[in-house]
């Protein structure tokens, strides 16, 4: 799976909350990329079939408004507590996952998550303060994988570092928000930042 170079290419969404029309708009985008992440929230069973008619495999995690029902319809694009290999040499880790599922792997390591990790520039809500996930932090700081791969708050969208992990916030999709993470075969990491 490599394209111009690049190890993969991930499409990288967030935060859709049952916005059909913006998924639409990806179609141009999606030639471009080998997967399509979608870190949660995106309340609606048909968004993620919707987004699999573009061709690419999608994987997603379940966020905190996706309604309990949600999970039997969209079982076969989860990830969460499970490990699939998306690239050469790269593998893509759904949140929850125990540290010891992940570490020793013998890969570079990219964790989807809702929340993002807590205590840094991309989970800052709009009253100041920090609302990711301490257990994810951890988790971030145990295992140090390559990219982590979040949503959840709307405020923040952006590019941050944890050691060096890059740690990224694409902003709500369904205010056409999204991010275009290229991973290359040595490793490197760039990040696009989009607005449809």
């Amino acid at each position: 799976m490599v394209y111009r170079g690049m190890a993969v290419k991930i499409l990288h969404i967030s935060d859709i909350h049952g916005e059909r029309d913006v998924v639409n708009k990806i179609e141009n985008l999606a030639g471009n990329i080998d997967i399509i992440t979608v870190g949660g929230d995106f309340e609606d069973v048909g968004i993620l079939d919707m987004l699999s008619r573009f061709g690419k495999p999608v994987y997603a995690v379940i966020g905190n408004m996706d309604p309990p029902g949600v999970r039997a319809g969209v079982q076969k694009y989860l990830v969460e507590g499970r490990v699939v290999n998306i690239g050469e040499n790269i593998c893509l880790a759904g949140y929850p996952i125990e540290a010891k599922v992940v570490e020793g792997l013998g890969c570079r390591l990219v964790i989807l998550s809702h929340y993002p990790p807590y205590g840094c520039k991309v989970d800052v809500a709009w009253n100041g303060r920090h609302i990711g996930s301490k257990a994810v932090r951890e988790l971030v700081e145990r295992v140090r994988p390559l990219v982590v791969l979040a949503g959840h708050v709307h405020e923040s969208p952006g590019v941050d570092y944890i050691g060096g992990s890059v740690v990224v916030n694409p902003g709500p999709f369904y205010r056409g928000h999204y991010a275009i993470v290229s991973i290359d075969s040595g490793g490197g990491v760039s990040v696009e930042l989009g607005k449809l």
